[in-house]
C-alpha cells in the first residue's frame, strides 16, 4: 500500500489543481477593442468568434478564439503564416491567449459545409463580431 504523505508531496507539482471554474474576465468592450485592432491592421470581410467564448462557456484561462475572413487568397506571394503573426503581434496587448486562425473568403466557401472542419463549426456555431460594409 502507498503512504499519501509521498503521493501528497510529488503529485501536486506534476499534476497542478484544474482551473477555477469562475467565468473568464474577457468583457464585450475588450472584444470590441480586439476587433478594432484587427480592422485597422488587416482591413477584413469578417472576424468571428467561435468556441467557449462564443457559447458562454469559456472560464479563466480559456482562450479567445477567431476566425478572420479576408478578401485576398493565400498562395506563393501571400503567406497565412506571416498574415497570422502579424495580427498576432497586433493583438499582443491583449494579455490573454487568443488562437487566431485566417481564412480567405474562397476557402471559407469551400469548407463551408464541411462536417468536421474548424470553419464550418466556427460558421454554424460562432458570432459574427465583424462584417464589412
Amino acid at each position: 500500500m502507498r503512504r499519501q504523505g509521498k503521493r501528497g508531496r510529488l503529485f501536486p507539482r506534476l499534476f497542478p489543481q484544474p482551473m477555477s471554474l469562475k467565468m473568464a474576465d474577457i468583457t464585450q468592450r475588450t472584444l470590441e477593442d480586439m476587433v478594432q485592432v484587427i480592422v485597422d491592421a488587416a482591413h477584413p470581410e469578417q472576424i468571428i468568434l467561435f468556441g467557449s467564448h462564443s457559447r458562454g462557456e469559456s472560464l479563466i484561462g480559456s482562450d479567445v478564439d477567431l476566425l478572420i475572413v479576408e478578401s485576398a487568397p493565400f498562395d506563393t506571394k501571400r503567406s497565412r503564416k506571416k498574415e497570422m503573426a502579424r495580427l498576432w503581434r497586433a493583438l499582443a496587448p491583449f494579455p490573454f491567449a487568443k488562437d487566431i486562425l485566417v481564412y480567405s473568403r474562397d476557402e471559407v466557401e469551400y469548407w463551408r459545409d464541411s462536417l468536421n472542419n474548424v470553419v464550418s463549426r466556427a460558421l454554424r456555431d460562432g458570432k459574427v463580431l465583424y462584417e464589412r460594409p
